[in-house]
């Protein structure tokens, strides 16, 4: 992660993708409060391939003891020494050039590990919360993963937030402008809008995963949390079947699920953790894969209604948003 050493902090100063310095409070990334500092003094910028620096500036900027030629790019390199407001003020150091990313960083120790598109917090072997980024509308979401009954699990999350979970705590630092602020998909797809096909062996020791949505198909090799999705997934077309509304389609208690399953409740967050992840990874657009398993108070269901399953070649069940489900 691109950082500088500050002069007086043991701790980098990690690197937004834009990056400002200067006086003003609120108004930059980094501040300086020497007087000789401009309000915005100094950008730099990630181009997507290296980073440059901008002097914007009246006092001037310095690189290695030249001074910068004003408003003018000039590239990084590591080791660089930079100065500002004069030539002999502190030095700050350019410690890393690697691209901008995501962070978390924690608070009590200063250390950053890289964010990513899904998060289990503390970590992914005992899951108590998540992270996750929503490309449709383009926000980070902070949720727990038990939360109260009818109570609020989910909440928006933004850069410098700060996250706690168990007895952890973490501010969010999101440095890769260029995941947060993507072009999203035109089609603006959720995973719902997807038709899920399961491929079911003959004692289904091994399940695999197709996607369909228009001409894009996505297949997906096999793997355990897809046991998972389709216990759901039957869950959800009995009701179908049944005629049930689509709002109460497929709830399944989450202590029946985990008992059906023989799994512990982490593991069944680990496992919709690791299924959400495989899907987002997948993609070639920015899709929203948090609707793939849908939470309400200690229920789930998954979110996908148009599915297919396959025992071998044979069709085990049919479903359509005008025909009944059959079982063959």
């Amino acid at each position: 992660m691109a950082c500088l050493q500050h002069p007086d902090r043991d701790q980098p100063v990690f690197l937004m993708a834009h990056h400002t310095i200067g006086r003003r409070q609120g108004a930059t990334d980094t501040r300086i409060t020497l007087p000789e500092i401009s309000g915005i003094h100094a950008a730099i910028q990630w181009t997507g391939s290296h980073w440059v620096i901008r002097d914007l500036s009246r006092n001037g900027t310095w690189v290695n003891g030249q001074q910068l030629i004003p408003a003018k790019n000039q590239q990084l390199n590591l080791g660089d020494k930079i100065s500002f407001g004069r030539s002999n003020n502190p030095v700050w150091k350019v410690e890393n050039l690697n691209p901008p990313e995501n962070l978390l960083i924690d608070i009590n120790t200063g250390e950053a590990q890289p964010l990513e598109s899904y998060h289990l917090l503390p970590d992914e072997h005992e899951p108590l919360a998540s992270l996750h980024f929503n490309p449709i509308n383009g926000v980070w979401v902070f949720e727990l993963l038990e939360g109260p009954e009818n109570g609020e699990t989910a909440r928006v999350v933004t850069h410098k937030s700060r996250v706690d979970c168990a007895h952890n705590s973490w501010e969010l630092f999101l440095g890769n402008s260029q995941s947060t602020t993507t072009e999203l998909s035109t089609q603006n797809l959720c995973v719902s809008d997807f038709r899920l096909r399961f491929t079911v062996s003959h004692h289904e020791e091994h399940i695999q995963l197709q996607l369909t949505q228009g001409d894009m198909t996505l297949d997906l090799a096999a793997r355990t949390h897809n046991y998972l999705l389709l216990y759901l997934a039957r869950a959800r077309a009995k009701d179908i079947q049944r005629g049930v509304n689509p709002a109460d389609q497929g709830w399944v208690a989450i202590d029946l699920a985990t008992r059906e399953l023989g799994i512990t409740v982490n593991h069944l967050n680990t496992q919709i953790f690791r299924a959400r992840k495989q899907i987002a990874d997948s993609l070639p657009d920015a899709i929203d894969t948090s609707h793939l398993v849908e939470r309400r108070a200690y229920e789930m269901r998954l979110g996908c209604s148009h599915l297919d399953v396959f025992k071998g070649s044979q069709k085990e069940i049919v479903e359509s948003s005008t025909e009944a489900v059959t079982e063959l």
